[in-house]
């Protein structure tokens, strides 16, 4: 899974996404079996009131689409993409890292 989050990293700041030090909280929703679809899993990406959508993964073909409302609703509810939401404010306390599928392998 590494892999995918590197080129997923080089994206975003392509499509002139600030990517600082994490001073906010990042939710990452990774659903299970993502591991095996690798680079081609959906992403939703959300920050400070934009969000982008990568229907065929970072490694798509196609770029990305900045959905409506109305989409951003139906994305949120699909249980097969990967959804990545930063926090406006600071984060208020120490970093942490949830395992949401026992025995995956984790990122350093």
């Amino acid at each position: 899974m590494r892999r995918w989050l590197l080129t997923l990293s080089v994206l975003l700041t392509s499509c002139g996404l600030r990517l600082e030090p994490p001073g906010s909280t990042v939710h990452v929703f990774v659903p299970e079996g993502a591991e095996a679809l690798g680079a081609s899993i959906p992403v939703l990406y959300l920050e400070e009131g934009r969000a982008l959508f990568f229907p065929e993964g970072v490694s798509g073909a196609t770029g990305p689409v900045e959905p409506r409302p109305s989409e951003l609703i139906a994305l949120g509810q699909r249980k097969d993409i990967v959804i990545i939401a930063v926090d406006t404010e600071p984060a208020s306390r120490p970093p942490t890292r949830h395992v949401t599928h026992p025995g995956a392998t984790s990122v350093p």
